[in-house]
């Protein structure tokens, strides 16, 4: 069972919404990470296929929910994350030191290791925002390690395409 690391959209729901301590839905999970082409796996699946997530998709939901704590908007959300999502990507497997940072409508990587500049309206350092990720995925799939598709199916026998950058 070990490798199997992956999440259904309503488990990645519950998982960012526990460590947010906000409401996340798997239709946001839905709309964030393939329709708003976020996610890692964006290719159409076919019916009765669930489509699973990742670490980094998990990733990307907790930045923006806690963007979204920080009074961030909807839009900027979206807009920040699409153009930053390459960049989010490399800091994401680099673990490098870098804090997601807003200023209006434009976001940008910047180092982490200085505190929170007064004019950004969110800062978020990815290494907090990205804590023990693997674990929790890791948790989810010992106490379920099936999941349903017109019968439940090991998670890890699951056919899944990803997008190029992840």
């Amino acid at each position: 069972m070990a490798g199997a690391k992956l999440l259904t959209a309503t488990e990645l729901a519950k998982l960012a919404s526990k460590a947010a301590g906000r409401k996340c839905t798997a239709r946001r999970v839905r709309h964030l990470l393939v329709q708003g082409g976020l996610g890692t796996e964006l290719q159409p699946r076919r019916q009765g296929q669930t489509r699973l997530f990742g670490a980094l998709d998990l990733a990307i939901i907790r930045l923006a929910l806690e963007l979204e704590r920080q009074g961030i908007s909807a839009q900027v959300i979206r807009v920040v994350l699409t153009y930053l999502r390459d960049d989010i990507v490399r800091a994401y497997k680099s673990s490098a030191p870098l804090a997601l940072a807003v200023i209006g409508v434009k976001g940008r990587l910047e180092p982490a290791i200085r505190n929170r500049p007064s004019a950004v309206a969110a800062w978020v350092p990815l290494r907090e925002a990205w804590k023990s990720l693997d674990r929790e995925i890791e948790q989810v799939r010992e106490a379920k390690p099936s999941v349903w598709m017109w019968s439940e199916v090991p998670c890890h026998a699951v056919k899944r395409s990803t997008s190029g950058n992840a």
